[in-house]
C-alpha cells in the first residue's frame, strides 16, 4: 500500500502524459480540484492501460509510486475522456486496482453516517 495516511482518492479520466514528472502530475491534480498535500491520492492511468501512477504527499514532499503490470493490461472500465476530470474511488478500489483486480462498482452501499436526519426507531 502507499506510505502515507490517505484522505480522497480520485481516479483521473483523461489522458496524461507520462513523461510528466512530480511537478507535472501535481499540477494535473490541481487541475482536478484535488490536493495531493492534504491527503489526497490522485490515479493516472496509462493510455494502453499498462502502468498506473498514483501521486499522494505529506508534509514534507510527494511520493510518486508507479506500478508495471507485466503480465498484460489493466481491465478496467475507464474511458478517456477529452476534458480533465476526475472520479472518487473509495480505498478498498485502489486497493484492487494496484493488485492488477477487476473491479466494476454499480451501486455503492449507503453509509450509515450519512448527514441525512435520524430515523425514529420507535416508531
Amino acid at each position: 500500500m502507499l506510505p502515507v495516511q490517505i484522505r480522497r482518492v480520485f481516479l483521473a479520466r483523461h489522458r496524461v502524459d507520462f513523461r510528466k514528472q512530480h511537478n507535472g502530475l501535481l499540477a494535473e491534480a490541481y487541475r482536478l480540484g484535488a490536493d495531493p498535500y492534504d491527503g489526497d491520492c490522485v490515479l493516472f492511468l496509462k493510455k494502453d492501460h499498462t502502468q498506473l501512477r498514483a501521486l499522494v504527499g505529506d508534509g514534507v514532499g510527494l511520493y510518486l509510486v508507479s506500478r508495471r503490470f507485466e503480465g498484460g493490461r489493466l481491465r478496467t472500465l475507464v474511458s478517456f475522456e477529452e476534458n480533465p476530470r476526475a472520479t472518487s474511488i473509495t480505498a478498498a478500489e485502489l486497493s484492487l486496482l494496484l493488485e492488477g483486480a477487476t473491479f466494476t462498482v454499480h451501486k455503492r452501499a449507503r453509509s450509515l453516517r450519512s448527514r441525512a436526519a435520524p430515523v425514529d426507531l420507535t416508531a
